[in-house]
């Protein structure tokens, strides 16, 4: 999540440099986006209850990568996507119909950027392959009143900042329309879940006693091993080979 906002944010702001155009966010609202991104995102993310899913995963390995290639992924694409959405508002004037590089065409493109973070954070609750963005939400009211608290607090930025974050208000239609637009996010996240991306085995721990489970077993047989024993033996079988 934090290192989605990062790319978006450094890359949007160098390109519209290279294009002569002024930056799009400026320094109130970057501070604003980064509030988002590491002290709220922390504490609606952070407080997320680890789920039997993950408690069945064996541990990683010391040196094992502190980016999965699944998050790479999931990186990835979300980031192209907010790029390209932010860029085309940049350069194309028909999307909303303003004057390019005005305060209006401005505030337009952060409250998009603000937005594809907050439907970004449903995404991030689960950095697996798991469809559902809001399983278990219920649970975690932490997260539901982060998530209440960035959407009026955008409103009133947007709404009432004025000259402090050099926004203007946005009328109805144009409310709606950048939340659809940031809203593509959501769906882009359950598509991108299936595309297959197969952690490393090697980058896991196999404990003595789950190791000698799996090899009694033989780990191959679906029916009488748990998900807890076949991935120790696909991660035993990764690390013979490299030895």
């Amino acid at each position: 999540f934090q290192l989605t906002v990062n790319i978006v944010a450094l890359i949007t702001t160098f390109l519209s440099a290279v294009l002569g155009i002024d930056p799009p966010l400026n320094a109130v609202m970057m501070l604003w986006v980064n509030l988002i991104m590491d002290t709220m995102g922390a504490l609606a993310l952070g407080t997320e209850a680890p789920t039997d899913k993950l408690l069945e995963r064996l541990p990683m390995r010391r040196d094992a990568s502190l980016i999965s290639r699944v998050m790479w992924r999931n990186i990835l694409i979300q980031a192209t996507f907010q790029l390209a959405l932010l860029l085309a508002i940049l350069r194309d004037e028909a999307i909303f119909g303003v004057e390019l590089g005005s305060i209006e065409h401005f505030t337009l493109i952060f409250n998009v950027f603000v937005f594809c973070q907050v439907f970004n954070e449903f995404n991030a609750r689960s950095i697996g392959d798991d469809v559902n963005a809001f399983a278990g939400l219920h649970r975690n009211i932490m997260f539901q009143v982060v998530v209440v608290f960035t959407v009026v607090l955008q409103y009133l930025i947007v709404q009432y900042g004025g000259d402090f974050t050099k926004t203007v208000p946005l009328d109805q239609t144009q409310w709606i329309r950048t939340v659809l637009l940031a809203a593509v996010t959501l769906p882009l996240g359950i598509l991108m879940r299936f595309i297959p991306i197969s952690e490393d085995p090697g980058d896991y721990v196999v404990p003595p006693n789950v190791r000698a489970a799996a090899e009694a077993d033989g780990a191959a047989d679906e029916e009488r091993t748990g998900p807890v024993t076949r991935a120790a033996a696909r991660a035993a079988a990764a690390q013979k080979k490299r030895n």
